[in-house]
């Protein structure tokens, strides 16, 4: 069986053709006897920082560690350690495609191979990362794919030319990645609890800890309900701090503008900007880049299986696939037309391209967030605006259709059309 590993170094995912096996993140330490890797190794970061590690998969390399033990002499020596948990515990065996961040040199690409050669897989291609997240879309000539990593936002511009895919730009954007967005979070959890319980959390291995281990179940709950109260046990002691979605994203703002001046530099105002669909999510992205839209977390698995072909390399030599074919979306069944899809709206007597839909016009106090899926745009419903599709004010996410009308704040109209 041909597995498929993604290299995200905040969360190695493993698949098969049959879907997700599971996920392993890029962390290790040492604490322990023997060394512990993954969500293991996440527990402890906090309790045990001089042994944490967390970069091997980002500075994969053989450049001697710089917090130096007697069990691992570089980064390299860690990402194998990772990789031969990772294979053990999905008892990974036989072919295996990488999939590899876009900021990789050959160096580092042939690092990698030569771990595996030490692992029970066999490497059997290499792609990049970001073009099998965007193989699926055939509608924009450029585009920009934002992979926020822990360390830093690699940001990869594809171009479509003659029915492919093609890498034509990296831009790596340092000190704007997971890590940074958790410490500015941690702080503000921090803030509210010293301000509401008198209690500050950092004070103490095992709260610091806690609220490492929860934060991303946090972060999913203050999105959804836009207000969250947070507990911690400290001795027995409970604390509680009452947070809302805003202030999540008020501190992500100076990290996210960061990477959106460098998107400036390398785009033009027209190219839409994609990113998985975890990351799409993060509080702060939408109100810094109100155009982003959402690429499924299963597009890499199921654009990897689908080019398995063009991927697998012949011979010794691998060498990494940087341009892959437009894939083709599925055909509906010949009874049943294919239903014609919105590309633009109209607004004004202007007609503007999708997703670009928030306009200066508009005066909108947040933006309308529009995502692009395999059946099309939808539209989200907001909590701070009035949104009407077709005289129904919008509860939940809808599929846009051609002939759509939508009313914002009972006063703008846009219609949505196709322009071929």
């Amino acid at each position: 069986m041909t597995t498929l590993i993604e290299l995200h170094d905040h969360n190695i995912r493993i698949s098969s053709p049959q879907g997700l096996l599971g996920e392993s993140p890029g962390f290790a330490n040492i604490f322990e006897k023997p060394p512990v890797f993954g969500a293991d190794a996440i527990g402890l970061t906090r309790l045990h920082p001089q042994q944490s590690f967390n970069q091997f998969w980002f500075q994969l390399g053989l450049d001697p560690l710089v917090n130096k033990n007697k069990l691992f002499r570089h980064q390299a020596d860690l990402a194998f350690g990772h990789l031969e948990s990772i294979t053990k515990q999905f008892e990974l065996d036989g072919e295996t495609i990488f999939a590899v961040p876009s900021h990789y040199t050959a160096t580092q690409l042939a690092t990698l191979l030569g771990l595996v050669k030490h692992c029970s897989i066999n490497a059997a291609g290499l792609v990049d990362l970001a073009l099998l997240a965007m193989a699926k879309l055939q509608e924009h000539q450029h585009a920009l794919f934002m992979d926020v990593q822990l360390h830093q936002t690699v940001l990869t511009l594809v171009t479509k030319e003659q029915g492919e895919i093609i890498r034509e730009k990296v831009l790596p954007v340092p000190g704007t990645g997971l890590l940074s967005l958790h410490d500015a979070w941690t702080n503000t959890i921090t803030d509210a609890f010293i301000k509401q319980s008198r209690f500050d959390p950092l004070h103490n291995a095992d709260t610091e800890q806690y609220i490492y281990n929860e934060m991303e179940k946090w972060l999913k709950a203050v999105t959804v309900n836009k207000e969250i109260l947070l507990e911690i046990n400290n001795k027995g002691a409970i604390h509680q701090a009452n947070l809302t979605l805003k202030k999540f994203e008020q501190r992500a703002q100076s990290i996210f503008n960061r990477v959106s001046q460098e998107i400036d530099g390398i785009t033009s105002k027209l190219t839409p900007i994609y990113a998985l669909e975890r990351i799409a999510s993060l509080p702060g992205l939408q109100q810094t880049m109100p155009n982003i839209l959402a690429v499924s977390d299963n597009a890499i698995t199921e654009n990897g299986f689908q080019h398995l072909d063009l991927i697998k390399g012949s011979g010794k030599a691998l060498k990494l696939v940087s341009r892959l074919p437009v894939t083709q979306a599925s055909p509906a069944p010949t009874q049943t037309p294919a239903t014609p899809q919105p590309s633009h709206f109209v607004f004004q007597y202007k007609a503007y391209a999708l997703p670009n839909i928030n306009l200066p016009d508009l005066k909108l106090s947040t933006p309308i967030t529009i995502t692009l899926q395999d059946q099309g745009y939808f539209l989200h419903a907001s909590s701070e605006l009035h949104l009407q599709l077709n005289g129904l004010t919008l509860t939940e996410p809808t599929l846009l259709k051609l002939g759509d009308c939508l009313t914002v704040n009972e006063h703008f109209t846009l219609e949505f059309i196709q322009v071929q």
